[in-house]
């Protein structure tokens, strides 16, 4: 009995410091959100200029093109974690280029089985996109 009451109350311990760690982590997210300065700001829209030329030039079934797409979302999408730095995405025009990815591209006569990146591609443009978007709709609402 004793030694069940003392796995308990070592349980809960661990789960207050576990609380504890999360907030901690979380005051040092809230903290470091700055606002980009002039010259980041122009890096990070060069930056997204490039993926977004990627994600453009990339709509097909090529396994490269899949790849590259796939890669293109995943950097979108961490930039777009950061609340500072979403403006600059859509400013970019980083959205039309997510939303065209949101689907598959046409098939043709020589696409490879299995398709490469089946539905990876879609699933980075979806997720990017619901960042951005829950981002943008928090910005309007914290004025």
């Amino acid at each position: 009995m004793e030694l069940h009451r003392r796995q308990d109350q070592s349980l809960s311990q661990r789960k207050g410091q576990k609380r504890k760690l999360d907030q901690e982590h979380h005051d040092e997210r809230q903290i470091s959100a700055v606002p980009p300065t002039a010259d980041e700001r122009a890096a990070l829209l060069s930056d997204v200029a490039e993926q977004v030329s990627i994600l453009e030039s990339t709509f097909t079934w090529n396994e490269a093109d899949r790849s590259a797409a796939k890669r293109a979302t995943h950097a979108l999408a961490d930039l777009a974690k950061n609340e500072e730095v979403v403006n600059v995405i859509v400013e970019g025009d980083a959205v039309p280029a997510l939303v065209k990815h949101l689907q598959a591209p046409p098939m043709s006569d020589r696409v490879q089985k299995p398709l490469p990146f089946e539905h990876e591609v879609e699933k980075g443009s979806a997720f990017a996109l619901g960042l951005l978007a829950v981002k943008v709709g928090l910005a309007k609402y914290s004025l």
